[in-house]
């Protein structure tokens, strides 16, 4: 039963998440004539070309790549992003293009963060939107290029076709779009913010203690040595939020104010974590 409620929340989030991608494009993004990253901006780079639909491009472009990725990768995320690229291709033949704003800057940062809401979404649910993102997990299994890399080289050349066959303003603001999609998507990613303090006391009890109590966190004891003297501490680490990381601060301060203590960004959590919120203090 959990593992279709799973499977139903992330087609709902496909879903979701491709409705609001295709409205960027055809209510912003290609009325302004302006284009995108990946598979959706080549083919509308292809559409002001030849007047074939948009979203028929996305699927044919997407297809071999998609088949590709099924023998490369395979799994539920392959099908989870058919799911995903059948129904953007599909929304944005559907969707009527219409020009609500007429001012590009405007178009540009709210379609880029629309579309980047939706794509957060697809992600969020286990899939992707096809095209440059099986490109690059399938380069960064065959040859260690990041993913990254692939996106940037792949979108630097679009937006280098739109400058030569548009005009340099239309590749600038086509440049706003993608930024601003990346940065919603990031934070849409990385909304819990989650980081891991590394604590060097000689009241690590006390310290564990009040992070029990206060925060409701659990902590692990590390065994750490000092170079210089040779002698060895308990090293606490704990994972927390953002949002509680000036309470950390607090406890640490008041119960050994010589305290050494590092945070650093926790990309990834797997196991027992609660996120935190400002109305409901999670239990341990």
């Amino acid at each position: 039963m959990n593992r279709i409620k799973r499977l139903s929340r992330s087609v709902i989030f496909i879903l979701l998440g491709t409705s609001l991608s295709a409205l960027a494009y055809t209510q912003l993004i290609i009325p302004n004539r302006m284009l995108s990253g990946g598979v959706a901006g080549l083919s509308v780079l292809i559409n002001s070309l030849t007047g074939l639909p948009t979203g028929t491009l996305v699927l044919l472009i997407n297809i071999p790549i998609l088949i590709l990725g099924y023998r490369k990768i395979g799994g539920k995320f392959i099908g989870l992003t058919i799911l995903s690229v059948f129904s953007f291709s599909t929304l944005l033949n559907i969707i009527p293009t219409h020009q609500v704003v007429d001012d590009l800057l405007l178009a540009s940062v709210f379609g880029g963060a629309l579309n980047g809401l939706g794509l957060g979404l697809v992600l969020k649910s286990g899939g992707s939107t096809g095209g440059t993102d099986i490109i690059g997990v399938i380069l960064n299994r065959r040859f260690s290029l990041s993913i990254g890399e692939v996106m940037l080289a792949f979108n630097g050349l679009i937006v280098l076709a739109s400058a030569l066959l548009f005009d340099l303003q239309g590749a600038l603001y086509t440049l706003i779009t993608m930024f601003v999609t990346s940065r919603t998507v990031d934070a849409l990613q990385n909304a819990r913010d989650r980081k891991t303090a590394l604590i060097i006391t000689d009241k690590s009890d006390e310290i564990a203690t009040q992070i029990h109590d206060q925060l409701h966190r659990g902590v692990t004891f590390l065994q750490g040595e000092g170079s210089y003297q040779h002698g060895y501490h308990k090293v606490i680490m704990c994972v927390l939020t953002r949002f509680e990381i000036a309470q950390l601060k607090e406890i640490v301060l008041k119960e050994d104010p010589q305290a050494f203590m590092t945070i650093s960004d926790t990309d990834e959590v797997l196991g027992r974590f609660k996120a935190f919120s400002p109305f409901k203090r999670p239990t341990p």
